[in-house]
């Protein structure tokens, strides 16, 4: 019986795919890690959790500290996409605009692992919040576009609030007596620095969630 051929094109898309699902099961061992110990994480210990040597995983990330700047991204843009698939069903701009920052500050009942990461981690997650809120600044000038808002000083606006809404998210993620309702409430005020009126902003920051299929 013949030998069955493989073309190298097949053994190079083999080895591809094996390289990313090893580069994927470091990523999360790196999410786990930096979610339990925070700045105290070593490459060691990832390692460890991963159960490769320490040089595997160098072959994938040329430095420790790119290894975890590629954990917290990946896990903000997961839930971005997670996010997204939620947003994608609702008809109301408006209401397209506050559900997400809404659905954030309640990330540790919907992504605990990414909650006690954005927690553990909280003094660099500012130069990585910019990147899980990038629609905002996309959806406000759409919407403004639109003549949906109007408002001037759009730049500060936006940035005022990213600022609001990241203090809001550390309360809800570091004191434990903080309420769901108090999160409501500071997107509520959040969203009158977007030119929304008491009234609109109240009916946005209050309205019903959808149904989660966590």
């Amino acid at each position: 019986m013949p030998k069955k051929i493989v073309k190298p094109e097949a053994n190079l898309g083999r080895k591809s795919a094996y390289v990313a699902r090893n580069r994927v099961a470091l990523i999360k061992a790196a999410q786990g890690v930096l979610a339990d110990l925070g700045p105290e994480t070593t490459i060691e210990r990832v390692a460890e959790v991963a159960e490769v040597s320490v040089s595997t995983i160098y072959k994938h990330f040329e430095s420790k500290e790119l290894l975890f700047e590629t954990a917290i991204v990946e896990a903000m843009r997961d839930w971005q996409l997670w996010i997204d698939g939620i947003v994608a069903d609702v008809q109301d701009p408006l209401e397209a605009l506050a559900l997400p920052m809404r659905m954030l500050l309640r990330i540790k009942s919907t992504h605990p692992l990414y909650a006690n990461l954005i927690a553990k981690n909280l003094s660099d997650i500012p130069r990585y919040f910019p990147a899980l809120t990038s629609d905002l600044s996309i959806h406000v000038k759409a919407l403004v576009k639109s003549k949906t808002l109007t408002i001037d000083n759009l730049e500060i606006r936006i940035q005022s609030f990213s600022g609001a809404h990241f203090a809001a998210l550390s309360q809800q993620l570091l004191n434990q007596k903080a309420r769901e309702v108090d999160a409501d409430i500071a997107i509520e005020i959040a969203l009158g620095i977007l030119g929304l009126t008491p009234a609109k902003a109240k009916k946005l920051a209050h309205m019903p969630l959808p149904t989660l299929n966590i």
